[in-house]
């Protein structure tokens, strides 16, 4: 857990990427109002299991990392024997008891490896890097869902009264036919219409009951919080406000951008850059590698013509260790042009990304135009059946209007409230993505803040 905690720390540090997103004036988010969810998108990036595991994949970066580094440090080893035997010789009468005790150790520092060795460990700063911006991104698609899910629980509450007073009216619609069936008003075959849209409406309250409920207990999973209860959830969704010349600004400034901040632009940058250390090491595989050793021995040494006759030498040594592979079977030319060739695949793609980068962050605005003016539609609508509901209901009062014609009005105000906050909800979609793909969502300051 502590390992974990230290990689959090970590990614919460990393300032090239984890850069808080300033403030914008007239920018409207789910949690800008809908005050509930602000918590729930803080506690997940410590809390869901998804962000745990990408934790873990941070602590695996960073270890990867200081493995590459151990290439540039000194290396110490060695080793040592204690033997004792019992030695019959040609020379001597009898066994001779003998203690024999050789060890070795030295220790090898790297000198010059034509940057092979360097370029390993940027090459391993680069991935951790590049985790570190997965890590951002992970939490960014996931405080995403979490938006979507919260408001479309809103939806499925509110659906859940809808269905429920549907289930009443048809109740109460068939207790009335029951009625005339028993006074011989109607016939048989009358009611038998009125009895399945009752058992429908029923089946269908229970069911959208139960997907309620499931979809709670997603969302909890989603989060790593415990499932919310029904008066955790908002009645609805407030009137959201919209001002285009906000998002045709944010749009601009990312469209002026030499290099766009997207995490996929930023990570197939780095790519680019490992990729580019690869190729210098694969250029120096043929080249002799330098190493300096230093160390100390023990060990047995004859120095007669008898080679039975053994004695102890010592030995402290240093010097300079070269290692060349002058020959592999043109293996690093084939090496050296395989490279060659990713590098120009990965340039294409790159520009590739930037166009769609850019193409999608204008559809993405478009998309916010066309989810705002849809919006004001449905909440035009709403006011308009909500009236009519008024009316009836004030009909009613007078006595000439039945309480079956309140009842149907007032689901239909319902279907409409359904209809505005899914509306809403869309709008808030799509502002959350095109911030998302320009890289300005203000989500991200919960895991550029140590908290």
């Amino acid at each position: 857990m502590k390992i974990l905690r230290l990689s959090l720390v970590l990614v919460l540090l990393a300032g090239k990427f984890l850069m808080a997103a300033p403030a914008i004036e007239g920018l409207v988010l789910a949690e800008n109002v809908l005050p509930q969810l602000e918590p729930v998108l803080t506690a997940a990036a410590q809390q869901s299991p998804s962000m745990l595991n990408r934790a873990l994949d941070l602590e695996i970066a960073e270890n990867n990392r200081i493995q590459a580094r151990a290439g540039l440090l000194p290396s110490l080893g060695g080793y040592a024997n204690y033997l004792q035997s019992r030695d019959t010789r040609a020379d001597l009468v009898g066994r001779v008891e003998v203690t024999k005790i050789a060890y070795n150790f030295s220790i090898n520092q790297p000198v010059f490896y034509w940057g092979e060795r360097l370029n390993a460990l940027k090459a391993s700063e680069i991935q951790a890097s590049i985790a570190k911006g997965q890590y951002q991104e992970g939490y960014r698609a996931l405080a995403q869902i979490l938006r979507d899910s919260y408001m479309r629980l809103i939806a499925q509450k509110l659906g859940v009264k809808r269905w429920a007073a549907y289930a009443d009216f048809t109740k109460n619609q068939l207790a009335k036919e029951e009625i005339r069936l028993a006074q011989k008003v109607i016939a048989d075959a009358q009611i038998v219409p009125v009895r399945l849209a009752a058992e429908q409406g029923q089946l269908t309250y229970e069911r959208v009951q139960f997907d309620f409920e499931m979809a709670k207990l997603s969302f909890a999973r989603l989060s790593g919080l415990p499932p919310l209860s029904d008066n955790e959830i908002p009645d609805s969704i407030p009137t959201l406000g919209y001002a285009a010349g906000t998002y045709d600004r944010l749009l601009a400034g990312f469209l002026a951008q030499k290099e766009l901040p997207a995490i996929e632009a930023v990570t197939m940058r780095q790519q680019l850059e490992s990729a580019g250390l690869t190729l210098a090491t694969d250029k120096t595989r043929l080249r002799p590698k330098f190493s300096l050793v230093l160390g100390i021995s023990q060990d047995e040494q004859s120095y007669t013509i008898n080679v039975a006759q053994k004695y102890r030498v010592n030995s402290v040594f240093g010097g300079i260790s070269v290692n060349w592979t002058v020959f592999d079977g043109l293996a690093s030319r084939a090496a050296v042009r395989s490279d060659l060739a990713r590098l120009r695949q990965m340039k294409t793609d790159y520009k590739v990304l930037n166009d769609r980068l850019a193409q999608q962050a204008q559809t993405n605005v478009r998309q916010i135009n066309f989810a705002a003016r849809n919006m004001v539609i449905n909440d035009r609508s709403l006011l308009s059946i909500e009236s009519n509901l008024k009316s009836k209901q004030e009909d009613f009062a007078r006595g000439t209007s039945s309480e079956d014609d309140v009842n149907l009005a007032r689901i239909a105000v319902y279907d409409a409230q359904i209809n505005a906050i899914g509306a809403r909800c869309d709008f808030l979609n799509r502002v959350g993505e095109f911030l998302g793909t320009i890289m300005a969502d203000p989500v991200l300051e919960n895991v550029a803040v140590v908290k």
